[in-house]
């Protein structure tokens, strides 16, 4: 899922930022989510501080008096992957600041010209970028869905033979075959049962004795076999 985070005090352009990305997304059949924001606050910080992937940031640089570009480097410290679209309309006056700065990002966009143009155009390519990094994509009941691998935690196989895809914040039930999965994902992804396999490098806790594992977000399963152990053991 595409994740995208706007940030601007202006109502008006928020809603023109929508109109955007809702027109690049119909194009591209696949599960996206917005959050709106009028300000860089807690909730802001939370959704940035947020472990999902396949985020695209639409910020401006001037909101209530905070910078888009500490907030660009809040961002990097911990997140290389995102993608940063920086729409103002000062650009003149920003202009230096953004060629020099190291914060990686995208695109800068000026609001007085044809703004709206060059974001859809920025958005596609943000959208070609991200699927290039380390991510599983399948089609089920005409959906595409394109998930970032760090942010699986694990995939569990049910009675049915169904598929359960359990990410940092979300389920996603497919008919496929566990079997496929694995053949999709990389080597940090292991076999915690033969019905479930999980993201090694998001366990921070094994039960040995209980079978159970947590993840870093405090999620878990008892899809545990006798087998199961840690690299370190």
């Amino acid at each position: 899922m595409i994740h995208y985070i706007v940030c601007d005090d202006k109502a008006v352009f928020r809603e023109e930022v929508v109109q955007v990305i809702d027109r690049v997304m119909m194009h591209n059949n696949m599960e996206y989510e917005k959050y709106l924001f009028d300000c860089y606050d807690e909730k802001f910080m939370e959704v940035l501080n947020h472990k999902t992937s396949l985020k695209i940031y639409i910020l401006d640089i001037e909101v209530h008096g905070k910078s888009g570009i500490n907030i660009a480097k809040l961002i990097r410290k911990n997140d290389i992957d995102s993608m940063l679209i920086f729409c103002t309309a000062y650009y003149q006056k920003y202009e230096k600041d953004m060629l020099k700065s190291r914060f990686l990002f995208l695109d800068f966009i000026d609001k007085n010209g044809d703004y709206q143009k060059e974001l859809e155009e920025s958005i596609t390519y943000a959208l070609k970028t991200l699927s290039m990094k380390k991510i599983i994509r399948f089609k089920n009941q005409n959906i595409i869905h394109t998930i970032a691998m760090n942010d699986i935690l694990y995939i569990m196989r049910d009675k049915d033979r169904k598929c359960t895809i359990q990410t940092t914040d979300n389920q996603i039930i497919v008919n496929k075959p566990l079997v496929e999965f694995k053949k999709m994902l990389d080597d940090r992804f292991v076999y915690s049962h033969r019905a479930c396999i999980v993201n090694y490098d998001r366990i921070i806790q094994f039960d040995k004795k209980n079978r159970t594992i947590l993840f870093d977000n405090h999620m878990g399963t008892d899809l545990v076999s006798s087998r199961f152990h840690m690299k370190d053991e």
